[in-house]
C-alpha cells in the first residue's frame, strides 16, 4: 500500500508523523511536522544514570518511555498496546491490521534488524510495518533511519520483536491505534501535551522500563553537577564517558540535540497555529537549549572535558526556564482549552 515515509530525527516521532500523514490527519494547515508529533506525545523528559564498570559508564536520555501512549491520550485517540511471548500471536496482530489497510507500529531491537547492520542493542526502537509477503517471507518496514521502505525478512523481524536486549524484553509489543477521521481542537491537544511535558520535567516522567536514575529537572541538575567531577569519578574511563555522552546527545535518534530541537519545533508550530507569543518565547528557550546540548556534545566528541564545562553548567538554568515558560502559557491559555474540551 502507498505509505508516506520520510527520514526523521527520532524513531517514535518519525513513525507517528508518517502515520498521521498516511491517515490524512492534521489541524487544517498541512502535514504535521515530526516535532509536532513528538510534542503532542509530550516526549520531553530526562534520565541520567551512572553505571560504573560498563562502557560507557553513563546513560543519558532526553525523552520519556510513554510518548507513544501519551500521544494517543492527548489527541483523544483510542490505543491498545499489546504484548505477548507467542510469536504467532504477535505476528497475527500485525497481519490483521495490515490486511485491514492499517500500517502498524511495533517495537524492534535494532541489533536484530538485518537492514541496519548494527551491533548495539535497543529493544525500544519503533518502526512501522507497512506490508508483507508470505510467499517471499518478507515485510516492508518504515524506519526513521532510512529514507525508503526497507525489505526485511520475517525471521529477522520476529527476532527483533522478541529480543531480550537492552533495556529489556520487547515481547512483540504492538501499538493498535484507532485512527479517527479528523483531529479535534489543537488548543485542547496542545494544553494536554504541554501540561504533561511540564509534569515530566517536574516529576520526572516515566523512565525507561528496568532502569533507575535521576529524572526530569532533578536529573538535569544532578548531571550538570556530576559532569564537573567526571575526571575524578571515572578516571581512566573518562574518554568512554565522554564518547558515550556525545552519542547520547546527537546520534542516538535524539533529533540531533537531546530531543530539545524536536520540542522546540512543536512549540513553534503550535505558536503559529494558535497565534500565541508565549509559546514562541518557550520555543526560543528550547532552541537555545538545543544549541547548548550540541555544544556539550561537540566537546565530548573531541574528548575535551573542560571545553564542555560552561555548556553543562548552563543546562540546569535553561531547562528550568523552559519549564517556567510552558507553565506561564498554561496559566494564560489553559482556561480556553478547558472550555473547548467541555
Amino acid at each position: 500500500m502507498p505509505f508516506p515515509h520520510h527520514l526523521a530525527g527520532h524513531c517514535g516521532s518519525g513513525a507517528l508523523c508518517d502515520l498521521l500523514e498516511f491517515h490524512h490527519l492534521d489541524f487544517g494547515a498541512g502535514v504535521l511536522s515530526e516535532g509536532m508529533a513528538f510534542g503532542l506525545g509530550a516526549g520531553l523528559g530526562f534520565l541520567y544514570m551512572e553505571i560504573p564498570g560498563f562502557t560507557p559508564p553513563v546513560y543519558v536520555v532526553g525523552r520519556t518511555a510513554d510518548m507513544e501512549r501519551d500521544f494517543a491520550e492527548h489527541l483523544g485517540i483510542a490505543l491498545e498496546v499489546r504484548s505477548t511471548a507467542d510469536p504467532v500471536e504477535g505476528w497475527g496482530w500485525v497481519r490483521e491490521e495490515i490486511d485491514a489497510g492499517r500500517p502498524t507500529m511495533v517495537l524492534a531491537d535494532i541489533a536484530e534488524l538485518e537492514y541496519l547492520r548494527v551491533r548495539m542493542t535497543n529493544t525500544r526502537h519503533v518502526i512501522v510495518i507497512v506490508d508483507y509477503d508470505d510467499a517471499d517471507q518478507v515485510a516492508w518496514v518504515a524506519d526513521n533511519d532510512r529514507d525508503e521502505l526497507q525489505r526485511c525478512s520475517l525471521a529477522s523481524l520476529a527476532a527483533a520483536r522478541n529480543s531480550q536486549g537492552f533495556p529489556g524484553p520487547n515481547a512483540h509489543t504492538t501499538f493498535i491505534y484507532d485512527w479517527p477521521d479528523a483531529l479535534d481542537d489543537p488548543r485542547v491537544a496542545a494544553s494536554a501535551a504541554v501540561r504533561r511535558a511540564v509534569s515530566n520535567m517536574l516529576g520526572g516522567g516515566a523512565a525507561l522500563a528496568g532502569t533507575s536514575g535521576a529524572t526530569g529537572l532533578v536529573g538535569i541538575e544532578r548531571f550538570a553537577a556530576a559532569y564537573r567531577d567526571w575526571p575524578v569519578m571515572f578516571g581512566e574511563a573518562l574518554p568512554q564517558a565522554l564518547m558515550g555522552l556525545g552519542v547520547f546527545i546527537v546520534k542516538a535518534g535524539t533529533g540531533g540535540a537531546m530531543f530539545r530541537s524536536l520540542h522546540a519545533r512543536f512549540l513553534n508550530d503550535m505558536a503559529d497555529l494558535l497565534e500565541t507569543r508565549q509559546l514562541r518565547r518557550a520555543a526560543a528557550i528550547y532552541d537555545e537549549l538545543s544549541a547548548t546540548w550540541v555544544a556539550l556534545a561537540d566537546a565530548a566528541a573531541s574528548l575535551d572535558h573542560a571545553a564542555g564545562l560552561d555548556a553543562a553548567a548552563a543546562l540546569a538554568g535553561l531547562e528550568r526556564s523552559g519549564v517556567a515558560a510552558m507553565q506561564q502559557w498554561l496559566a494564560e491559555g489553559a482556561g480556553s482549552a478547558t472550555m473547548a474540551r467541555g
